[in-house]
């Protein structure tokens, strides 16, 4: 049946007003103006407060943090060789158990210098920047010497005696002015005597470099240790010593309480601390 042109007109204005209807809340929300937010001055200042200390905590914690980290790690009460530190003597630096287990392991394999420390995974750089200008390396010095040939010794010149010289001797020596001839000599009555030059080493700031400028110069003379008697000495006198910490003269007290007296000086190495490396470096410095 043919639509007739009355229904096709409206059929047309109901599709019309279907579009207008469809459109016009899209068309007014184009043209309408957008109301911005708005925040009191009183409220702005407040956000402002709270973004102002949410930085200043941030900043507290991590230097809270930064100074936990330092505190934790002690600086070693004198210089020492790596290779020689055992268990303990890393733990009372601030290392667990742990990690000082992981540090004897890779030591035992030779460590030549703090660049071999530092591939040593559990140590921190807070750690490695405590202990850094404690550490010296004598096998590394033996490397080293191996390596690079040495200059000739300047026959002109007079050998100063290491365990004899005045200040003004060790002066005489290009390299060595009042602040290490005066350390020379210090170190040289704590422990006794040198036995041989590389003690020198373990002089604070008196590093590998400023030892090959002035080890031609000197010579390790006869000297008569001052030692310490292992048979009287408490744990207080004998931990007085560079070479033995409190735990080892504890342990030399604590065997004489068992033994009675020491018969011999190697006994002392009846204590689970003292290997013999620690004996040899400890034994010019003890009497029965």
């Amino acid at each position: 049946m043919p639509i007739s042109k009355r229904n096709r007109r409206g059929v047309l204005a109901l599709l019309l007003v279907g579009v207008v209807i469809s459109f016009t809340p899209r068309f007014l929300a184009s043209v309408s103006p957008r109301e911005e937010p708005v925040i009191s001055f009183k409220k702005a200042k407040v956000i402002e407060g709270e973004i102002v200390e949410h930085k200043r905590t941030w900043k507290k914690n991590k230097a809270r943090k930064k100074k936990s980290s330092r505190n934790r790690y002690k600086t070693p009460s004198q210089r020492f060789d790596p290779n020689q530190y055992a268990e303990e003597d890393w733990m009372n630096l601030g290392l667990s158990k742990k990690q000082a287990q992981v540090v004897v392991k890779f030591s035992k394999r030779g460590l030549k210098s703090n660049a071999d420390l530092e591939k040593i995974y559990v140590l921190s750089p807070e750690f490695l920047a405590t202990i850094e200008d404690s550490t010296y390396y004598p096998e590394g010095y033996i490397y080293m010497r191996e390596k690079d040939a040495l200059t000739d010794l300047d026959k002109s010149r007079l050998l100063v005696a290491l365990n004899s010289a005045d200040e003004s001797e060790f002066k005489k020596i290009d390299g060595i002015g009042p602040y290490f001839a005066a350390k020379i000599i210090n170190y040289r009555e704590v422990l006794g005597g040198y036995a041989n030059k590389e003690q020198l080493l373990e002089i604070w700031k008196l590093d590998i470099k400023k030892y090959q400028e002035i080890r031609n110069y000197i010579e390790v003379d006869d000297v008569k240790f001052t030692t310490i008697s292992i048979n009287t000495a408490t744990v207080n006198e004998l931990k007085t010593h560079p070479y033995i910490n409190y735990n080892i003269a504890n342990s030399i007290v604590k065997i004489r309480a068992q033994i009675g007296s020491y018969g011999t000086l190697d006994e002392i190495k009846k204590s689970v601390l003292i290997d013999e490396i620690t004996y040899q470096k400890i034994k010019p410095y003890i009497s029965l």
